[in-house]
């Protein structure tokens, strides 16, 4: 049956195309398969030049520049201070030099005259002694080690602060807060995005993500268990480079837990999630590693990422089941 080619528009035998939906011509076709290659070709030229960015030395120069610039300015203020903190201490030291020599000087000739006349007694060995204590008392008042005040100091020590820790999914700074983002199936979230509320049933579950991507460092989100069903919430990671729905075809490789696994060595102890728990997620992005707790049971349990199949940034995924279902974000 022929049909109308999307690029000549006239109606022979055509093919379609699975990815824009149209259908071209023999001729056509080829064509179109060589516009895709063409646009393969570009976007695997891209990656290259993305890898050798951020492979080479260029990017990090301009930043190691500004170390170095801080650290020449910081050097120069730091010896500036340390100068002006000697020739103040110098000047200390001789206006007490002065003082003592004076006293020591009239001490001395009455201690000389006294002496040579062979005239003293136990009263005037009294109080020469008195007045080498006082002497030694102010000597020993006047330098102390509050006398070096290092608490004013007006340098910011410079730090690098990774970014890459934890951002949020339109690249921008964290903000004071996690808070919930996008959502599949039938999910209401509070106005300031804090709780979320399944309100009604999903084949396969409502899922909600956060706002937040982490590729590096460990971080610790603790949640609140509002209300739910039979049947407990999911607690986990998918990858962003992946569909948001961990239980979508397309992304098989979700990362999380329903329930604290039975220990088969410690039969008695529970295990059991509900309403009222608060739950800890712990996303180890430095050992590959996720882990979640139930304050309540003091219970709870980790699991290796397989980076393969849950390639970074990673972001929270839970998946509630039952209308009525409600978590919030503690912190």
């Amino acid at each position: 049956m022929k049909e109308e080619c999307g690029k000549c528009k006239k109606s022979l035998q055509v093919s379609s195309c699975h990815g824009c939906e149209q259908r071209f011509c023999a001729e056509h076709v080829r064509e179109h398969r060589q516009e895709l290659t063409q646009q393969l070709q570009h976007i695997i030229a891209n990656y290259h030049d993305f890898e050798n960015e951020f492979n080479s030395d260029d990017l990090l120069r301009p930043y190691f520049s500004r170390i170095e610039r801080w650290e020449r300015e910081s050097i120069l203020t730091v010896q500036r201070s340390a100068e002006r903190a000697r020739n103040d201490l110098c000047q200390i030291h001789e206006q007490l030099k002065s003082n003592f020599k004076s006293s020591i000087d009239r001490i001395s000739m009455d201690i000389e005259h006294v002496r040579q006349a062979n005239d003293y007694t136990e009263i005037d060995l009294k109080k020469w002694r008195k007045q080498l204590k006082q002497l030694q008392h102010v000597l020993k008042s006047s330098f102390t080690e509050d006398m070096i005040d290092d608490s004013q100091s007006s340098i910011p020590m410079i730090q690098v602060v990774d970014k890459n820790h934890a951002q949020t999914s339109d690249g921008s700074d964290l903000p004071p807060r996690l808070k919930f983002d996008r959502g599949f199936g039938k999910i209401r979230l509070s106005s300031n995005k804090q709780i979320v509320k399944c309100t009604g049933s999903h084949w396969n579950g409502s899922t909600i993500c956060c706002n937040t991507l982490y590729v590096s460092g460990i971080h610790k989100i603790r949640f609140h268990i509002n209300q739910m069903g039979k049947q407990n919430p999911f607690f986990g990671i998918v990858s962003t480079l992946e569909d948001a729905n961990p239980w979508n075809r397309k992304t098989p490789f979700a990362y999380g837990w329903w329930k604290i696994p039975w220990d088969r060595e410690k039969p008695t102890e529970d295990t059991s999630i509900q309403a009222g728990d608060e739950m800890t997620l712990t996303i180890n992005c430095t050992n590959n590693e996720i882990e979640l707790e139930n304050h309540r049971t003091n219970q709870y349990t980790f699991e290796r990422v397989t980076y393969e199949k849950c390639p970074f940034p990673w972001k929270i995924a839970i998946v509630l089941y039952s209308p009525g279902d409600s978590i919030s974000i503690v912190s």
